[in-house]
């Protein structure tokens, strides 16, 4: 099968061929992402980053997500943007904190809500977003100050090793660093955000591939039941969700690579991925039937983490509140938004 990313990367055929089937056999063995550190390391993947940061993250990420890998790879990628508005790291390893809803930052007396992407045992600080007077500041909170107000993000994706945020914490304020980071801020949230649209869009690839290969297998009145109409439309209208929302990142990058523009290009293409999960997943569950319904089948963990994945950075239903919303009022949006 070609690389599902290979339309959207600079990257050469070969080469994508190559990372492709490097990247899916380290998170085959270490879907934890225990290993992927190193191996990204020992694939040059910092040079890959600078000859093609779009097609590379594109690339990571959508086989992450066929993988339902549970790695913190998100994590670097915030942080690598956020790092010019930080001082230098200490000796301990930091974090960022993911609001919930739409990732807007906190305000400094209210309590926090969010996400952690993994435990705190070995982290020092946390990188938190705070709104002061209409700018954004980055707070280094101590990892301890948070440890009284997580649990685990258990539930629909049992999994997951998230972490959820909910409860006062005092001193943020205190913990700022004074420089002005909205635009920081706000672009490490649209690059986040293209990455988890990849991410969705490989969760929901491999969810459409069971279903496919499930359609084949069974057969009802002598006939594939893939042969069937109504089972035939179905998986065109997940195979059209998946692609519509993989050419939407590609423009979004494209916006994104001005430095004034694409934050919202970024959260169209999430929302999109978004609406994607849930159709993909309706239908697949509707081909495989009881059978995708059960815990035998794996096509449970995949429904499972799409929509997790979907509620991170913003589930497509907020993002398109936040949008209708701004609309309303005649907020200036990007271009790609007007058009």
């Amino acid at each position: 099968m070609t690389p599902a990313t290979a339309a959207t990367s600079g990257l050469d055929a070969a080469t994508t061929e190559l990372l492709t089937g490097s990247l899916r056999e380290v998170l085959a063995h270490s879907p934890d992402g225990s290993a992927l550190g190193d191996a990204l390391a020992e694939l040059g993947w910092d040079d890959v980053l600078a000859d093609d940061q779009p097609g590379a993250t594109t690339l990571l990420f959508t086989e992450h997500g066929r993988a339902l890998a549970t790695s913190r790879v998100l994590d670097t990628v915030l942080l690598t943007e956020l790092a010019p508005s930080l001082p230098p790291p200490g000796p301990g390893p930091r974090v960022p904190f993911y609001p919930r809803g739409t990732a807007a930052p906190v305000a400094p007396d209210a309590p926090l809500a969010g996400l952690l992407l993994g435990g705190l045992d070995d982290v020092a600080e946390v990188v938190v977003p705070v709104a002061f007077d209409g700018r954004v500041a980055l707070s280094l909170v101590p990892a301890d100050l948070l440890a009284a107000v997580t649990r685990p993000a258990a539930g629909f994706d049992p999994a997951s090793p998230w972490l959820l945020v909910d409860g006062p914490v005092a001193g943020l304020a205190r913990y700022a660093v004074p420089e002005d980071a909205s635009r920081a801020w706000d672009r490490a949230v649209a690059l986040g955000r293209l990455a988890v649209a990849a991410e969705i869009i490989g969760v929901c690839a491999a969810a459409l591939q069971l279903a496919v290969e499930h359609t084949s297998a069974r057969v009802q009145y002598s006939r594939q039941i893939a042969t069937f109409q109504s089972v035939r439309h179905r998986l065109s209208e997940s195979h059209v969700a998946i692609e519509s929302a993989r050419s939407l990142l590609v423009v979004a990058w494209a916006a994104l690579a001005h430095p004034d523009s694409g934050v919202g290009a970024a959260r169209l293409a999430k929302l999109r991925a978004g609406w994607a999960q849930a159709e993909v997943t309706r239908h697949a569950l509707q081909v495989c039937g009881a059978m995708g319904l059960s815990l035998e089948h794996p096509l449970h963990r995949h429904v499972s983490r799409a929509a997790a994945l979907d509620a991170l950075l913003g589930g497509h239903r907020a993002l398109t509140a936040q949008l209708g919303a701004e609309l309303l009022t005649d907020a200036e949006l990007d271009p790609i938004v007007e058009i």
